[in-house]
């Protein structure tokens, strides 16, 4: 008897793991003075105005607290090239990742176990090995050794949103498969002193954190549906966010430009990706909304015209959490299915952002 497959594959499990070291942004603001600055920066004159932009730019991040693998005071006691730095993240990575796994496991174990997992996607930006986590993180938690394994790397904050459309091109094309993808990031192993204003921006926004998502075709689950991605990215504009390797660490960069780039751009990206369902902005009622910073939510909220409402858990995810790079879409979501105040049948919007400049979207189903 043929089975019967499901017109789109659900999102049957999301799960996340933060970090040990709970940071107030008060005390990441003496952290970075102290280390930006130097000892004794308080009794310096010379410094104030230095002091004023810093406490300016902490201040409007609208981050209250932040997660993070490292004690970023003692390590940041001394100096560390980016050889330290890997040398820290496989082992701080998978102590972080393995848990978001095993509760995907947990939530998932009447569906799918470790074994039926056909496609694996590992998401990160913040650090790289070989063999990577994707190897040891399957050969302990019992996914299968023929399992295809992805690993997404150097996208920046919407690398999820990849892990995210390659995971239903892998179900799409199999009907049977079981794709299984975890976001880690450790943005905490790459401050360095500095007082450009974009670096002391990315300080005031980035944590740690992991997340994993599974996705398969099933009726037995209540999760969303996925029902089609769309990304696209504005060429003319990829100089206004970059990730660069250095000596001393990843450097990030963000251009204050980079909200009238997304202006421009996103109410063409959503219509791609809703005009072939016969859908308009009105028809959505839920907006996972990455939180790249205040300035990118205005701007979302601001062109279709968002109610308080809806925009809530991108922001409360940025106040509680920071923005923890590609995993951070992934928390919002989990933040939804917990909170169980989505209907049967209402539309949702999952979008993030990041260097290219790059938008990816993706319409899902409750």
């Amino acid at each position: 008897m043929e089975t019967r497959v499901a017109q789109y594959p659900r999102i049957v499990s999301v799960t996340s793991a933060q970090p040990p070291f709970v940071v107030t942004q008060d005390d990441m603001l003496s952290f970075i003075l102290k280390h930006f600055l130097g000892a004794g920066w308080e009794s310096r004159r010379d410094l104030d105005a230095d002091v004023r932009r810093m406490r300016h730019v902490f201040a409007a991040s609208h981050v209250d607290r932040r997660h993070f693998a490292i004690d970023v005071d003692s390590f940041y006691s001394e100096p560390h090239g980016t050889g330290e730095r890997m040398a820290l993240y496989q082992p701080a990575a998978y102590e972080l990742a393995r848990p978001a796994l095993e509760a995907c496991f947990a939530q998932t174990s009447h569906l799918r176990t470790p074994g039926d997992v056909t496609d694996l996607f590992l998401i990160s930006c913040t650090g790289y090995a070989s063999p990577g986590l994707d190897i040891s993180l399957s050969r302990d938690l019992g996914i299968a050794r023929d399992t295809r394994r992805v690993v997404i790397g150097h996208m920046g904050c919407f690398g999820a949103m990849v892990g995210l459309r390659q995971s239903l091109s892998a179900v799409r094309a199999d009907p049977h498969a079981t794709a299984l993808m975890v976001s880690v990031e450790l943005t905490s192993l790459h401050y360095a002193p500095t007082d450009d204003i974009e670096v002391l921006t990315a300080c005031a926004l980035f944590s740690d954190a992991a997340a994993a998502l599974m996705l398969t075709y099933t009726d037995e689950s209540s999760g969303p549906e996925l029902v089609d991605t769309y990304c696209a990215a504005d060429f003319g504009a990829s100089d206004q966010m970059s990730w660069t390797i250095t000596d001393t660490g990843f450097a990030m960069s963000l251009s204050p430009r980079v909200p009238v780039t997304l202006r421009r751009n996103i109410g063409g990206v959503v219509d791609r990706l809703l005009t072939p369902h016969g859908l308009r902005p009105t028809d959505i009622t839920h907006w996972l909304v990455h939180p790249g910073g205040p300035s990118i939510l205005e701007v979302i909220q601001h062109k279709f015209e968002l109610s308080e409402e809806q925009m809530e858990t991108s922001w409360r995810i940025l106040r509680e959490h920071g923005n923890c790079s590609s995993a951070t879409i992934l928390l919002i979501l989990e933040d939804y299915l917990r909170s169980q105040r989505t209907k049967p049948g209402e539309w949702g919007i999952m979008m993030a952002f990041g260097p290219g400049l790059t938008l990816e979207t993706a319409l899902i189903r409750f």
